[in-house]
């Protein structure tokens, strides 16, 4: 049997932020000897210094001040933004570097670099970290003024009374944070919704209490009949009597329990002073102004005031080109560079009534809500900076966005999403693509909305997504996604992508119906290469979800030599790997899928499985009764030009299931979906290897199932000769009976974080 041991990490440098990276004891296959590269080593030469000691009435042009003289640093960015202008006019062919002293800088208005900040053709504007020192960007206030709290506050419980403390406040907050991170608010027990909710009414089950003090400043946070999102919506008047509360803004699908898990509590509600019963949990009263916390480590008044802080932007830095967004050309910011910058405590995002969501809402477009935000750029570069402690996302980069490059950086415990980039919604201007998104590290984040992804990339093409390590998130490591066909089709104005679409610019249907090969102009998620990235411990909270996504792209995308592993979530319902309905042209090749639960990979229509490795795929539950496991989900046909070739699949349980396919019987051509059936017989089925180490004869049997069908008639039920699978080595031994196949040798030392 394989170690399924997943043992401790160790910790690395990053920028001056600790860096965790798995140590796995699975030697080769493990990219725990590799170091994420840190700043590189630069010059402390530069045109221009800023620094938390500076002056913006000095010139600038020294590192220090040590004369008492104007000849010293700047004291904030946008001083030496400006600067900078001044001299590009002079100077446009030039280089031109602002280096920035350690420190935390605090923002009290978003850094916007526009057209004018632009570099020249061939030049680039740099704004660097000193070397080896940590400047941190933070809208973060400080919330002062702390005094114990009264213990006769209405609703407060007998154990907090004489715990808590209180400050005053100007407005609601969302947000805190002392020196350890995020505190949590107050919240309730999970419950499960009653029937017959609406988008905007959530009925409350009869044994839950709902007779909070407060229940204006509340927020409820609900699973909306799936799985795969999470809504915060503040209420808008509540009915105690009939248990019910209208919210502000609607839930993306109705109020109801999880389709698929009845049993599975989806809502919780948040802020209400019932549930302050702890070390570390705050609530905030609009209606007298105050915010209540019950300090972790007892910490006093001085240590509050110094430590506490609430976030007041939501972007901290903002890139922005002149963007035409009814027309077809938009002119970008060109050629700045970021680079070894931290920033941090940046708020949370609420729904707005006019948002329009991508996929699912897993996010909004041309939305507010990350640190940095690039719109309308071309040739800038974001590296080795941190992202932590924040409301929101990391980084974005919207609408017109070509040749940009996010690499080397850190992305930790946040509210939102690691990396967005999000392109025009279906028409003909399609202005988002060939950008880098390389050795990135993620994990923690999506920890207010859960549903948020490490890595999405939406109605953009012919990027470049590769040695990245996501890991220890609640949903999707990486998507690949777009506009649902059937979503051409659907009247009104529905938040969920359809504001999106950009309908002056998509030619009628001919038909009733739009067909797939109507809408593969508008579908701009093309040609993305998605290669050597590790994934693990994704999936932790959410269900019906996967380590790699596509869904609604165009033509030529390839998810290529990831290795996806300890995706061990007990929900079913998730593969590591999947294509959803109506996605074609895909191309799954030579990725390692080990030791993840419920499914390999989940495969559809003409999409094609190749030289692939699933060992160990792990039982799941769903509404708590065990799940058959299965090494590939065959879910939609007709799978004419698919290929399931080259793989090899490896089982330390004897009850495997190799293939779980879609199949009707009698007369039935499709299912309620209107699926036609999904079978290996119907695809290019052949050179695979199915093993079974405790019990052989299944992969024989289902073999001489599948040779009788007329497919993989070259295929063997063999074992395929891993170096040490007892212990996780999965390269193969040179007598693999695979090479005789022409199976490629997958490198794992080029998967996972490099240097």
């Amino acid at each position: 049997m394989i170690n399924n041991n997943f043992p401790r990490r160790r910790f690395l440098k990053l920028s001056g932020a600790s860096l965790a990276v798995s140590a796995l004891s699975l030697p080769l296959i493990s990219c725990a000897n590799k170091i994420i590269s840190s700043t590189p080593v630069i010059s402390d030469k530069a045109d221009f210094y800023v620094a938390v000691n500076g002056n913006d009435n000095w010139s600038g042009i020294a590192a220090v001040n040590t004369k008492n003289t104007t000849n010293g640093p700047f004291a904030t960015l946008e001083r030496a933004r400006d600067a900078v202008r001044v001299l590009k006019k002079a100077q446009p062919n030039k280089n031109i570097t602002v280096l920035i002293r350690g420190g935390l800088y605090k923002l009290d208005e978003t850094v916007v670099f526009g057209l004018e900040d632009s570099a020249a053709d061939n030049y680039t504007i740099t704004y660097a970290a000193y070397p080896n020192e940590k400047p941190v960007f933070s809208s973060g206030r400080h919330i002062t003024g702390w005094e114990k709290a009264p213990s006769n506050i209405s609703g407060l419980p007998d154990k907090a009374k004489g715990q808590v403390w209180q400050a005053n406040i100007n407005e609601g907050i969302t947000t805190l944070y002392d020196d350890l991170g995020r505190l949590p608010r107050t919240r309730t027990n999970g419950f499960i919704t009653a029937p017959k909710g609406k988008r905007d009414v959530v009925n409350f089950p009869q044994n839950m209490f709902i007779d909070w003090v407060n229940p204006n400043d509340a927020e409820l946070f609900v699973r909306p009949h799936h799985a795969w999102i999470v809504n915060v919506l503040p209420f808008k008047s509540m009915n105690k009597d009939k248990r019910t509360a209208t919210t502000t803004q609607e839930a993306t699908y109705a109020m109801n329990e999880l389709h698929f898990l009845p049993k599975n509590e989806n809502a919780w509600v948040e802020n209400v002073i019932e549930e302050l019963n702890a070390p570390g949990k705050w609530v905030v009263d609009t209606r007298v102004g105050k915010v209540y916390l019950w300090p972790r480590n007892n910490q006093q008044a001085e240590e509050l005031n110094a430590n506490v802080v609430t976030p007041e932007l939501l972007e901290l830095f903002r890139i922005e080109g002149d963007i035409d967004e009814e027309g077809l050309k938009d002119t970008p910011v060109k050629n700045l560079h970021f680079n070894g910058l931290t920033f941090k405590h940046g708020k949370r995002f609420t729904i707005a009534k006019d948002d329009k969501g991508l996929q699912h809402d897993w996010d909004f477009h041309d939305k507010a809500n990350s640190l940095v935000r690039f719109r309308g750029a071309e040739n800038c570069i974001i590296e080795n900076c941190h992202f932590v402690d924040s409301g929101s996302g990391a980084i974005r980069i919207d609408l017109h966005g070509q040749h940009n490059t996010i690499r080397n950086n850190h992305i930790e415990h946040l509210g939102g999403a690691g990396i967005l980039l999000a392109g025009y919604g279906p028409g003909i201007k399609d202005v988002n693509h060939h950008n880098t998104v390389l050795n990135n590290h993620i994990h923690d984040i999506g920890e207010i909305y859960n549903h948020s992804h490490g890595i999405l990339v939406w109605q953009s093409g012919e990027n470049y997504v590769a040695n990245n390590l996501i890991h220890n998130t609640d949903y999707i490591g990486i998507t690949v996604s777009g506009f649902m066909t059937h979503f051409f089709d659907k009247k009104g104005n529905g938040r969920e992508l359809l504001r999106t679409l950009r309908k002056n610019e998509v030619v009628a249907a001919k038909g009733n119906k739009y067909t797939l090969d109507e809408v593969r102009p508008y579908l701009h998620s093309h040609d993305n290469i998605v290669e050597n990235n590790e994934i693990h411990h994704v999936m932790q909270k959410l269900a019906d979800g996967n380590a790699m996504y596509i869904r609604g792209s165009g033509a030529g995308n390839v998810f290529r030599r990831n290795y996806i592993h300890h995706l061990v979530g007990d929900t079913a319902m998730q593969a590591a790997i999947r294509t959803d309905g109506g996605q074609m042209d895909t191309l799954i090749s030579e990725n390692i899928i080990f030791h993840c639960r419920s499914q390999g990979i989940k495969l559809k229509l003409n999409n094609r499985a190749e030289n692939n490795i699933i060992v160990d795929i792990l039982k799941a539950k769903h509404n708590g009764k065990p799940m058959p496991v299965t090494f590939f989900s065959l879910r939609e046909g007709p799978m004419t030009g698919a290929s399931l070739k080259n793989n090899i699949m490896y089982s330390t349980a004897d009850d495997c299931d190799f293939y779980n396919e879609q199949s009707m019987t009698g007369e039935k051509t499709q299912d309620r979906r209107g699926r036609a059936p999904a079978n290996s017989k119907d695809a290019d089925t052949d050179n695979n290897i199915y093993f079974c180490a405790p019990n052989p004869s299944l992969g024989e049997e289902f073999l001489t199932k599948q040779k009788s069908d007329g497919v993989d008639i070259h295929s063997l039920a063999i074992d395929p000769l891993f170096v040490d699978i007892t212990n996780g080595d999965l390269r193969l031994r040179k007598d693999s009976p695979a090479f005789k196949f022409g199976f490629k040798t997958i490198d794992m030392s080029k998967i996972g974080l490099t240097s």
